[in-house]
């Protein structure tokens, strides 16, 4: 659906939700706070993609004026997304009353694609202004290598978004233990992260883990485990490690999305097939399963004999040997299984166009002599 985009300037747009609070709902004609038009109040503000109006700043201060509270303490949503900011620090307790916060009933915010937002950019006491915040967008800024901190103190988060970042190494061990005990979304795509904590695992409520594109080159047991009794999509692709945890089956009861491709994994986990039993999406593909195999060889190595030794019996029996063209197992047709790419599912293809091709050759020497 195509939003069309308020053409207002943004003090226009404050100065408007501010009327709309102190103005009385008009109780003649039986509508009541939030309903109709010239009094409902404004829960939602997107000023995204305004970087010319945050101008020369960069900063925040234009919403903060102290005759738009009464709008901000009705916002549920703000989108400050693209918009050139370089600090948020104008965010704070500073000339604020004890108890009273800039955002009290504000759920989400976007800040994301804001570049020049860094660990510095944000106060130590950002997140007390957010008292009722669930949904924090912060891709594609400059957060890192750590997570800020005030950030990890805004305990009621659900949804996490940090892709893009240059967040690097350990990713702090608290997250699960000890801080966004209930988050349910965590995306923390495109950072340069080479490990994380086992406090993942104890996510009860995590139902979607985004971790593609890092330096993970192994997870720890118990990342994830059953306690992530809600997991439905774990995605691990595109890093560097070489095997999964044997507690990943453990979310089998749950899991429907495992993204593992373009990885280092050399052997496909035994009872992956017998656990993951509601699985709808299996994505192996190029990763380096079957390297070094004498079932995976060049020239005209017979593979028929041995190629099931390359996946355990009960991935087999399930989804079925990959199919020699496609590398994808079929079987199962409430499940796709990718496994394209892997030293072994390229073997078996060579070897099946190397066979197509003999045949046609044959045929052809055969028209030949009969010509």
């Amino acid at each position: 659906m195509f939003v069309k985009k308020d053409q207002r300037k943004v003090p226009q747009i404050l100065s408007d939700a501010t009327s709309r609070v102190n103005t009385p709902p008009d109780t003649a004609s039986g509508t009541k706070d939030g309903e109709g038009e010239g009094s409902s109040i404004v829960r939602e503000l997107s000023f995204a993609r305004r970087a010319p109006e945050f101008l020369p700043a960069c900063n925040v201060s234009l919403l903060l004026q102290p005759s738009y509270r009464p709008a901000l303490d009705h916002l549920v949503q703000l989108s400050l997304y693209d918009c050139g900011l370089k600090t948020l620090v104008e965010i704070s307790r500073d000339g604020l009353d004890e108890g009273v916060t800039l955002f009290p009933k504000l759920e989400q915010l976007d800040i994301g694609r804001n570049p020049l937002l860094t660990n510095d950019s944000v106060s130590a006491a950002f997140h007390t202004q957010f008292p009722s915040l669930l949904e924090l967008w912060c891709d594609n800024c400059s957060f890192g290598p750590v997570i800020p901190p005030t950030m990890l103190k805004l305990h009621g988060l659900e949804v996490v978004r940090m892709t893009g970042n240059k967040l690097e190494g350990v990713l702090e061990e608290g997250i699960g233990a000890k801080y966004w005990k209930q988050v349910k979304i965590l995306a923390l795509d495109g950072n340069a992260l080479t490990s994380v904590g086992t406090g993942l695992g104890e996510l009860t409520q995590l139902e979607k883990l985004h971790l593609r594109q890092n330096k993970l080159t192994s997870l720890p047991e118990g990342v994830p485990s059953a306690h992530n009794s809600n997991l439905v999509m774990l995605s691990l692709s595109s890093n560097k490690l070489i095997s999964v945890p044997a507690s990943l089956l453990d979310t089998g009861s749950s899991l429907k999305e495992l993204y593992l491709n373009g990885n280092q994994i050399t052997e496909v986990p035994e009872f992956m097939g017998e656990k993951l039993v509601v699985a709808k999406k299996l994505n192996l593909a190029h990763n380096k399963i079957g390297e070094g195999s004498t079932a995976v060889g060049e020239g005209d190595v017979e593979m028929e004999g041995n190629e099931n030794n390359l996946l355990p019996r009960d991935f087999v029996e399930r989804f079925g040997m990959p199919d020699v063209l496609s590398g994808n197992c079929t079987k199962d047709e409430q499940c796709i299984v990718l496994l394209e790419g892997n030293p072994f599912t390229e073997a078996r293809r060579k070897k099946h166009l190397d066979e197509e091709r003999r045949k046609a050759k044959e045929a052809e020497m055969e028209v030949d002599a009969e010509a």
